[in-house]
C-alpha cells in the first residue's frame, strides 16, 4: 500500500510538472502575441498619422497652387480691387472649400468677398505674404462667422514682378482635420492640430471622453495622464520643438484600466504638430479575432490535454496492475508466489483475531518420479493443469499460492 502511495505521489509529481510547463509555455505564447498585436496596432496607427499628414500638406500644396494661379490672372488687370477680382474671389468662396477670401492692398486693408474691409498690417502672415512668401497664419477667432479659421496666403505680382498686393483664402481647420481622421477607426479617436506652445489650435472629438478641447494646453493635459515608455511630458515638448513624430502610451489616472495611444507628427507649416489620440482597444479592434482563436485554442488544448492526462493514467494504471500480476503470480501455475501468499495470509490474519479461517497445505505425490521418468517439460503440464484445478475448485476470494518446488 505505501509503495502505492509513493508512486502516487511520483505520478502526481510529474504531471504538475508537465503542467505547469505548459501553463507557462502558453503564458510565454499569449504574451508574445499580445506585444505583437500592440506593436502591429500601434505601427498602424502610426503609419496612419503619417500618411494623413501627407495628405494634409498636399491639400494645402493644392491650395496653394490654386490660390497662385488665380493671382497670375489678378496680376494681369490694372487695378487690383478691379470689379473682375472681386468677383472672383466670391466666386472662390462660392465654389471651394475656402470660407472667405479677401484681397490685401499693400498698406494692409483686406476687402473681402462679403464687402467688409479690415487693415490686417499687424498680422505676421500678411507681413510675411507682402514681402513675397507664401503664408498660413495662426489660428483665427473669425468675427465674422464665429469659427476658428487659418488663413493661407499668397503674394499677387505685377507684369513687372514686382509684389501689388496679397490673396488670402480662410480654411476651417476643424473642419480639415474631421476630414483626415474621420474614416478611421470608426470615428473613435480624436484628431488635433497642436501649435508648438502646446495650444491645441484645433480639435475633433469627444470633449467629455478626452477632457481635451479647442485652445486648451496639450502639455497640462499630458501631466493628467500615467504615460507609459519612460515617456515624460519634457520629452514630448522636445519632440515638437525638434518636429519628431512619436507615438506615445498613456492611461487614465482616474481610470488606470483605461489605455490610449497618442500619436504626433509635423505638418511642415508654423511648426504645427498633427497629433491622433485614439484608446488602445478601438486600436487593436482588428485584432480582435485572434482573442477568439486564442479561447478556441485554450478549449480544444484543454480537452486534449484532460484526455492525454485520462488516457495516462489509464494506460499506467493498466501497466502497474499487469506488473503487479506478474510480482505476486506464480509463472507456472498461474497462482500466487510464495512471498505474495505469505504476504496477503498474513494481511487476512492481523485484518480479524476472532474469526476463524482454514487453511490447507496440498502437496503432489510422486511429482519427483514424474520429472525423472518423462522430464521437467511434462512436469510443468502436471504443474499447470494441478493450478487450474485450485482455481476451478476454490472460490474467487480464496488465497492460492505455490509455496514450494511442489
Amino acid at each position: 500500500m505505501k509503495k502505492n502511495q509513493t508512486q502516487i505521489k511520483k505520478y502526481a509529481a510529474v504531471i504538475s510538472i508537465f503542467l505547469a510547463a505548459v501553463i507557462v509555455g502558453l503564458f510565454v505564447f499569449f504574451f508574445c502575441i499580445k506585444r505583437s498585436v500592440e506593436q502591429r496596432s500601434k505601427n498602424t496607427m502610426r503609419n496612419n498619422v503619417v500618411r494623413q499628414s501627407e495628405h494634409l500638406r498636399t491639400i494645402l500644396d493644392i491650395q496653394y497652387d490654386y490660390l497662385n494661379g488665380l493671382t497670375e490672372e489678378i496680376g494681369k488687370t490694372d487695378h487690383l480691387l478691379a470689379k473682375k477680382n472681386m468677383d472672383l474671389i466670391k466666386s472662390i468662396t462660392k465654389h471651394t472649400d475656402f470660407c472667405g477670401t479677401a484681397l490685401i492692398e499693400p498698406n494692409g486693408d483686406a476687402h473681402y468677398d462679403n464687402g467688409l474691409i479690415k487693415n490686417l498690417s499687424h498680422r505676421r502672415y500678411f507681413k510675411e505674404v507682402i514681402s513675397g512668401k507664401r503664408t498660413l497664419s495662426d489660428p483665427l477667432d473669425s468675427s465674422i462667422s464665429g469659427s476658428t479659421r487659418v488663413v493661407l496666403g499668397v503674394p499677387i505680382y505685377n507684369s513687372k514682378h514686382k509684389v501689388i498686393g496679397a490673396l488670402g483664402g480662410s480654411y476651417d481647420v476643424t473642419a480639415l482635420s474631421r476630414m483626415l481622421f474621420e474614416d478611421l477607426f470608426n470615428g473613435q479617436g480624436c484628431s488635433m492640430i497642436i501649435a508648438q506652445n502646446g495650444e491645441i489650435i484645433a480639435f475633433e472629438g469627444d470633449t467629455s471622453y478626452w477632457n481635451l478641447d479647442y485652445r486648451d494646453n496639450f502639455y497640462k493635459c499630458c501631466c493628467k495622464w500615467i504615460i507609459k515608455d519612460k515617456v515624460t511630458v519634457k520629452k514630448i515638448k522636445q519632440d515638437f520643438k525638434e518636429g519628431k513624430e512619436n507615438l506615445v502610451t498613456a492611461d487614465s489616472k482616474k481610470e488606470g484600466t483605461r489605455r490610449h495611444y497618442f500619436a504626433y507628427m509635423p505638418m511642415g507649416a508654423n511648426g504645427w504638430m498633427l497629433c491622433y489620440a485614439l484608446p488602445e482597444q478601438a486600436a487593436q479592434q482588428s485584432y480582435n479575432f485572434i482573442e477568439d482563436y486564442e479561447i478556441s485554442f485554450m478549449i480544444v488544448f484543454i480537452v486534449l490535454v484532460t484526455l492525454l492526462i485520462l488516457y495516462i493514467v489509464y494506460e499506467n494504471h493498466t501497466r502497474n496492475k499487469e506488473l503487479l500480476k506478474y510480482a505476486q503470480t506464480d509463472a507456472l501455475t498461474g497462482l500466487y508466489n510464495k512471498e505474495t501468499t505469505e504476504q496477503l495470509t498474513d494481511e487476512l490474519l492481523s485484518e480479524d483475531e476472532n474469526k476463524y479461517h482454514a487453511f490447507l497445505i496440498l502437496d503432489v505425490d510422486c511429482f519427483k518420479q514424474i520429472n525423472d521418468i518423462y522430464g521437467h517439460a511434462v512436469g510443468d503440464i502436471v504443474l499447470q493443469k494441478f493450478g487450474k484445478l485450485l482455481k476451478g475448485t476454490f472460490r474467487e476470494g480464496d488465497i492460492l499460492g505455490r509455496i514450494g518446488g511442489e
